[in-house]
């Protein structure tokens, strides 16, 4: 019963997290613009006045649900992420640190791959195990559903990592901004907590990386079929007009 409520409390995690990590840098900007209980009128003083009925377990509740509704909102995916990192220019500084896919990952893959085209006869195998390598890393996701379906124990430990780098990299990347927040009404100091940030982000990746090495040894081991390799690797069956050798025609004299 644990194992399988496990996955689920995962995924409500990083909602919930950034929600309140959101809603806390609000308060920060705009908390002292809201008025007090005795100073409420209008709205605000109905939304106190709903909170005496329904009690404080269900406002806690509501506050609860809107907190993830957020957090689900502004969540990110890993992509989206490394794209805007990409686009800010970081890999630059150190182009192994930002990838989703270990070296080590990268080259079972392509040796993997290069086995589609051991017995095509005539073709330069280079530029063409690269492109079916980056197809099957497209394919990631179609490769979980079918881990899903023939192999749980496997999904389970994949899905493992997906959620805590999930997680790390969507805190640590909306966290960025709370250090200038409260360094602005605080303390210069705080602004040292965007190397906290930067740190947290960075074992998000890590454990991204762990997560694909997953799917990765799952393809390079047979333990699920690729299709984009499958399609590649049937065409060294396809009859060829260069290969199908030529018969001369019987004479009719």
């Amino acid at each position: 019963m644990l194992t399988s409520l496990l996955p689920g409390f995962r995924h409500l995690r990083t909602p919930f997290a950034l929600g309140a990590l959101c809603a806390f840098q609000l308060w920060i900007l705009v908390g002292d613009y809201v008025p007090s209980r005795s100073e409420a009128q209008g709205f605000i003083e109905r939304i106190y006045a709903l909170g005496d009925v329904a009690g404080r377990a269900a406002v806690t509740a509501a506050i609860s649900f809107l907190l993830y509704l957020a957090g689900d909102i502004v969540r990110l995916s890993s992509t989206q992420m490394v794209y805007i990192v990409e686009r800010l220019r970081l890999p630059n500084i150190a182009p192994h640190r930002f990838s989703t896919l270990s070296a080590q990952s990268r080259y079972a893959l392509n040796e993997f791959s290069s086995n589609a085209f051991v017995k095509r006869g005539g073709v330069s195998p280079g530029g063409n195990v690269s492109s079916l390598t980056e197809r099957i890393v497209m394919e990631f996701t179609e490769i979980r559903m079918r881990l899903i379906a023939n192999h749980l124990d496997v999904y389970l430990e994949h899905d493992r990592y997906d959620a805590e780098a999930d997680f790390r990299m969507n805190v640590g990347f909306y966290s960025v901004p709370l250090w200038p927040i409260i360094a602005w009404y605080w303390t210069p100091w705080m602004l040292l907590g965007i190397f906290a940030s930067m740190v947290l982000f960075g074992n998000g990746l890590r454990a991204r990386r762990d997560a694909n090495e997953i799917l990765v040894q799952a393809i390079v081991s047979r333990i699920v079929d690729s299709r984009m390799y499958q399609e590649e690797a049937d065409r060294d069956f396809e009859p060829s007009s260069a290969n199908t050798p030529i018969r001369p025609r019987p004479s009719t004299r």
